[in-house]
């Protein structure tokens, strides 16, 4: 999302209004969307052009996605492999502790909401209608959704729905949210997906092959080495922000931009 708002930027000139791109791209419901989205059609007819016929709504947009995306807004996988393999100290334990720490701060904002709506509840069973923040929203609990959508396309209970759930079970509802998440929220779910072993590659005179594939000579791609340390990481676009470096400064002058060997106060004798 974030490098195809950059494009737009660059290509069509449209930093001031990309905001409203970005709005767009996290809403949840379709109203919410097409209120961002015209408003940034109105500003940058051609930016929104591109978004709506060449990348197509489906690529970017939240409230479009098919199928279920539990919240990620990235289709740039390997970039994000990438960030998370470049340094392979931690152990897979700070896996669950970020999922632990995550889920305790979505906790926190929702339970500090169902307690301003606690008197602002109607409905019986499973449909409920909680008011507040400004908008009025419909959750059945028992489909998992709620007018929001958030909750329809996260699958875990958003603020309405957690406002609803504890004005279904009372103060014990704390009991119930995983009841009416999706099951791949709970923590075995979570050990399964890291519970299949990684064989490492066998030594080469231990290799099994088909007889089909032992002629077959398969070379490596070219490749132009370049000069120098190999790079690490990816290389900026021309609109993302640097960390700062701190410049080398010259041990004679004290001054930055160039070393000793080329100080023009360097009077060799």
């Amino acid at each position: 999302m974030r490098h195809l708002g950059e494009n737009l930027r660059v290509n069509h000139q449209c930093g001031d209004s990309l905001y409203l791109y970005y709005n767009a791209a996290k809403a949840y419901s379709l109203k919410e969307f097409n209120d961002h989205f015209l408003e940034f059609k109105d500003k940058s007819p051609e930016a929104a052009f591109v978004l709506e016929h060449d990348v197509g709504f489906e690529k970017w947009s939240r409230a479009y996605f098919l199928g279920n995306m539990y919240d990620v807004m990235t289709t740039n996988i390997a970039e994000s492999l990438n960030a998370m393999l470049i340094d392979e100290r931690e152990p897979v334990t700070s896996i669950f502790n970020s999922i632990a720490k995550r889920f305790g701060e979505l906790f926190r904002e929702r339970h500090a909401y169902v307690l301003k709506s606690k008197k602002n509840i109607t409905g019986d069973g499973n449909q409920f209608i909680v008011f507040g923040a400004g908008s009025t929203s419909t959750v059945n609990l028992l489909e998992k959704s709620c007018s929001c959508r958030e909750y329809d396309l996260v699958k875990i209970l958003c603020a309405h729905a957690m406002a609803a759930l504890r004005s279904k079970h009372g103060d014990e509802y704390g009991m119930s949210i995983y009841e009416y998440s999706l099951p791949l929220y709970k923590d075995e779910t979570y050990l399964l997906a890291y519970s299949e072993s990684i064989n490492v590659v066998p030594i080469k005179s231990k290799w099994c092959m088909p007889e089909e594939l032992l002629s077959v000579n398969i070379f490596p791609p070219l490749v132009d080495t370049k000069l120098g340390r190999k790079k690490r990481k990816c290389v900026k676009g021309v609109s993302e922000n640097f960390k700062s470096k701190r410049s080398n400064k010259c041990s004679i002058c004290k001054r930055s931009r160039h070393k000793r060997t080329t100080c023009m106060n360097n009077n060799k004798s």
